[in-house]
Order: structure tokens, then sequence, then C-alpha cells
């Protein structure tokens, strides 16, 4: 099975660049959830409302975690694909300079589907 790529690397930037803007005010929240959550129970301090602060307290101690994970997970997945689209490029450019490196010392390479001609290199297997 032959893997045959082609990625459109300016697509694949801009849909990126996108969905990094799009994610920006879900990284500020994951910034500023602990303090909004501790804000809001310093305001339901009074007597009848502490029941609401504790739950409040509880309900941000359990879904902290969870809600720094997913922001850690959109980020990391926005550099994994950047990343991959970068080594992506790195080979094609490295499969360039290789072809053009052969070219210059007269390597032709065969046709597709063809056999390639019988080695007479210093390596050959007698």
């Amino acid at each position: 099975m032959n893997a045959k790529w082609n990625i459109n690397v300016e697509g694949v930037s801009e849909v990126l660049t996108k969905t990094s803007t799009a994610a920006e005010p879900f990284n500020a929240l994951t910034k500023t959830y602990g303090d909004n959550l501790n804000n809001l129970q310093v305001a339901l301090k009074w007597d009848i409302f502490t029941v609401v602060a504790v739950a409040i307290g509880e309900y941000g101690q359990h879904w902290n975690p969870t809600l720094q994970a997913a922001g850690n997970q959109v980020n990391a997945s926005l550099l994994g694909a950047s990343n991959a689209v970068k080594a992506y490029m790195a080979g094609q450019e490295e499969m360039a300079a290789n072809a053009q490196r052969q070219a210059a010392n007269g390597y032709v390479p065969p046709e597709p589907g063809s056999e390639p001609p019988p080695s007479s290199g210093r390596n050959r297997a007698e």
C-alpha cells in the first residue's frame, strides 16, 4: 500500500490560524476560571448563601482539571498539526535536494513501474 500525500500547506495554515483565534477565549477562560469562581464564592459568603458558595467551590474543584486538560489538549493539537506540516515541508525540501544532488551526478531514476537497472556498484552481491 503506497500512501500518497498531498497536503495543502496554505489551507492547513489558514485552518490552524482560524482555530487558534477561535480558541483564544477558551484559553483565557482556563486561566481565569478559578479566580472567577472564587470571586463568586466570596460574594456569596452571607449565611443564607453558604450552601451555594460551598457547592460552587466543589463544582470548581471537580471541573477545573477537566477544563485545564481540555485547554492543554487544544493547544497540543494545534502545535502538533503545525509541527506535522513543518516536518512534511522539510521532508519535501529534503527529497527535492536529494533529487537535485542525484541529477547533478548524472543519475536518471527509472520510470515508475519499471524495474530498476541492475547495480554495477561496488556493493553488489555476487
